[in-house]
């Protein structure tokens, strides 16, 4: 373009100078016309006729000369009037010498053209001198970089040779964050270095600037501040032998990195497996094995590099076998089976090899893996497997699952009448606390002699398996020996003390046995036949050897439907409280009631409390029954208070569940406030069996309970094994003498003697004594003789609901003997 417009220039002075020195047109044309290098038009500006073109003119348009100066310069520029206006105000407003318009040729061809225009005089007519420079190649080039910049799809920025930013694209401001705006005219250093980064940056532009094209992998910054890995390309803009600027651009490379990061974890993953890994080519040639083939094979890289498959053949597979692994290979680019190889020592081992292909885009396969294992390996882990599913890790017995199946399997096979057989069950007693007190490590041993113990006792056809934590089960076949005569060896065998580093342990045990086919013939059913036997067991004091049978079950059924009555027991309005009263034995005037619980089922009718209380017990139900019983009571006094009725305090029975809640004694304040009860009319009964329970929660809540002003008794005494410690420990205030002293009192010196020595002991310790169970006149003589306080029994009254105490309650002053 520059070397246009200088001819151009050179044309144009040649015509002012030349106006006036020539009068002919002639002249004009043999100086101007015939020699000028420029496409020149001569126009008349009142109506657009060509006056004159010159050849350059001819040449270009394509039109005889003849034809040319016929049109007019509309014909050629395709611009509307309108549209000429414009460009004409918008180069004026750009301040340049030239318009941009776009000419048709004589073959319709546009062209886009830069004019410049003078006006000349000639021979006193207004003319204008157009030179018409075609520009269409350096607006395509133009076209192709603005595209190439503004819709590359990296960031790009253009410098100056200040190395000020002249020009980004959209791609640079969504890389960097940066507006456009932010940028034009700052220092590319300013813009994306870091302190780390700005040196690298100095050096690559020093050699940029310098002519030298740069291409490396840097650290930048975005706005935000976060640092990015980029690929930076930057060339110099040249013109003239001279770097006028700089074309820089950035490659996000954050995948590229991500995913050279994830092919080395890969190779790191493949070379660490412990699986054999071979890579091939779709001949079979291998390219690349891990170490873990190394280590099977024998075989280096460079030992099996570029060698076949075929070099670990071991000669076992005939030719089909390795046709047929090629076939399925080549149509369904996978293959799996056990094989037999040889590795570089020649010793032939199992393998399970599998063998995948490697698809490219096209769909091709392009390489071959094999993945496999060693199966002797393999084998000895199934083994492993296979005596872990069939024993017991602590013993080497036989485990659980073991046993079922192969007490299932003698039902099956051997499932006629003359096969009799027993299922043993051995639990040791109190294991849990032996564990507790000498810790696992001696109970591992425990259970270590005592397994080798039994196993001396085992024959072939009989099978012993360690069934849980402290149970042992026996298949025993009743052939030779009865089974009870086994089971007393059995415990004569585990009583033999036990020697663990040098301290002696004494270890007891409970049997359970069932029998098939008289008890039973499954073998799940014999099992749990045996287990409720073994506990019925530890429920004896002496002979620990128990036989299952038909009324254990129904015992058990029952309970469980009992308990699953009592469940819904309040929520269905059939639990209620019965009242007996509590006698001066010296005059018969009733000083007290102890609420008793009844239960009256809409099925099974009445139900007694020794049957379901120890239910609620077992299964945590006393606890809320516990708190509906108390809160009845008190709601009960509150109604006498209320009425014309005696009020007198009542006894409450208290479970040791209850006791062993953290906050039980205050769940008692809350009900008491409820109701407004003066602590004076409520007695809590305990029993012995507290002593079992949580010592320090249960002292810590009846300490409390004292000191609101409650009383304590000790129900049932004589029963348990209570102390005179624990008598003082619980802070009593009374104590009840069970029934069962009071039953033979008259007639037994015994029951007459342990009687007057819990009296004389209850004095000693200022504690009022309740004789219970009183039912004939004879005992109720004796206990007044012995100095008993107060009497409790069917002589006075038996439990009676509301209604009937009620009356009792209206007279004041009790009833006398069965009243």
């Amino acid at each position: 373009m520059n070397k246009s417009m200088s001819n151009n220039n050179d044309d144009l002075k040649a015509i002012n100078n030349l106006s006036g020195e020539f009068d002919s047109k002639e002249d004009l044309y043999r100086v101007i016309f015939d020699n000028g290098n420029s496409i020149i038009l001569l126009i008349d500006p009142a109506n657009g006729a060509i006056v004159e073109g010159n050849k350059a003119a001819v040449k270009y348009y394509g039109y005889h000369k003849s034809k040319l100066v016929s049109m007019r310069i509309q014909d050629i520029n395709i611009l509307s009037e309108e549209q000429v206006k414009k460009e004409i105000n918008r180069a004026q407003r750009e301040k340049r010498n030239y318009f941009q318009f776009t000419h048709r040729l004589a073959n319709n061809e546009l062209r886009e053209v830069e004019v410049y225009s003078f006006p000349i005089d000639l021979r006193s007519k207004k003319l204008l001198v157009s030179f018409i420079h075609d520009v269409s190649e350096k607006l395509k080039q133009k076209l192709m970089f603005d595209n190439l910049f503004i819709h590359s799809p990296y960031a790009v920025a253009i410098l100056d040779k200040e190395q000020k930013i002249r020009n980004v694209n959209h791609n640079f401001t969504k890389l960097f964050l940066y507006p456009e705006r932010d940028v034009i005219g700052q220092s590319i250093n300013q813009i994306v270095s870091t302190d780390q980064s700005k040196e690298q940056i100095d050096t690559n532009l020093h050699l940029v600037y310098h002519g030298d094209i740069v291409k490396q992998e840097g650290i930048r910054k975005r706005k935000d501040g976060k640092l990015i890995e980029v690929e930076i390309l930057g060339y110099p803009v040249i013109s003239h032998q001279e770097v006028i600027g700089v074309y820089v651009i950035y490659i996000d490379i954050f995948r590229k990195k991500a995913y050279e990061k994830q092919l080395l974890l890969f190779r790191k993953i493949l070379e660490n497996n412990s699986e054999g890994v071979v890579i091939t080519d779709t001949s079979g040639c291998i390219e690349w094995v891990n170490k873990a083939f190394t280590d099977i094979t024998g075989y280096t890289t460079a030992e099996i590099s570029g060698k076949k498959t075929s070099i670990l053949k071991s000669g076992i597979h005939d030719a089909e076998f390795y046709k047929n692994m090629w076939e399925q290979l080549k149509t369904k680019s996978k293959w799996s089976n056990e094989i037999w190889n040889k590795n570089k020592r020649g010793d032939i081992y199992s393998e399970w090899l599998t063998i995948k292909g490697i698809i490219n885009e096209k769909n091709e396969v392009t390489h071959y893996v094999g993945i496999f294992k060693d199966l002797s390996e393999k084998k000895k882990i199934d083994r492993r497997m296979c005596d872990l599913q069939q024993k017991d890790s602590l013993t080497g017995l036989y485990n659980r699952n073991y046993f079922i199946e192969k007490l299932d399997q003698r039902i099956q096979t051997n499932g006629r009448d003359t096969d009799k057989f027993a299922v043993i069950i051995i639990n040791l007693a109190s294991f849990k606390d032996m564990n507790d007190s000498l810790g696992h490590l001696i109970g591992d041993k425990i259970l270590l002699k005592l397994s080798k113990r039994l196993q001396l006792m085992m024959n072939k056809e009989n099978l012993l398996s360690r069934f849980s934590g402290d149970v042992f089960a026996i298949l025993f076949k009743i052939k030779d020996m009865d089974v009870e005569t086994f089971a007393k060896k059995l415990l004569i065998s585990i009583r033999r003390p036990f020697t663990i580093d040098g301290t002696v342990i004494h270890v007891y045990a409970n049997i359970g046995i069932s029998t098939f086919p008289s008890h039973a013939t499954e073998a799940e059913t014999l099992i749990r036949y045996a287990d409720i036997a073994m506990t019925r067991a530890k429920e004896r004091m002496e002979d620990k050897i128990c036989f299952y049978s038909v009324e254990m079950s129904k015992e058990i059924e029952m309970k469980f439907f009992l308990a699953n009555h009592l469940v819904r027991a309040i929520t269905k309005n059939e639990l209620s409280i019965y009242y007996q009263p509590i006698f001066d034995i010296t005059d018969g005037k009733i000083i007290g009631l102890e609420a008793l619980l009844r239960w009256n089922n809409t099925k099974l009718g009445m139900i007694s409390p020794n049957k379901f209380i120890p239910i609620a017990e077992k299964t945590g139900l006393i606890i809320e029954i516990g708190d509906w019983v108390f809160e009845h009571v008190c709601r009960q006094i509150k109604l006498w208070q209320n009425s014309k009725y005696l009020v007198v305090p009542v006894a409450v029975n208290i479970s040791v569940k209850q006791l062993e809640q953290m906050g039980f004694s205050n769940k008692l304040i809350k009900i008491m406030k409820k109701y407004q009860i003066d602590p004076n009319l409520i007695e809590l009964e305990i029993t012995e069996s507290v002593t079992s329970g949580d010592l320090p929660t249960i002292i810590k809540n009846l300490r409390r309970i004292k000191k609101l002003g409650l009383r304590i008794s000790m129900d049932d005494f004589g029963t348990g094994f209570s102390s005179l410690g624990q008598l003082d420990l619980f802070e009593l205030d009374k104590l009840k003498i069970d029934k069962v002293f009071i039953d033979d009192l008259v007639n037994v010196c015994r029951r007459q003697n342990l009687v007057r020595s819990i009296i004389a002991m209850a004095k000693t310790l200022n504690l009022v004594v309740v004789a219970e169970g009183i039912e004939t006149t004879e005992q109720l003589l004796y206990l007044k003789k012995l100095g008993c306080h107060l009497g409790q029994g069917y002589l006075f009254s038996k439990p009676l609901p509301v209604e009937e105490i009620e009356v009792k309650l209206i007279k004041g002053n009790g009833i006398g003997h069965n009243d």
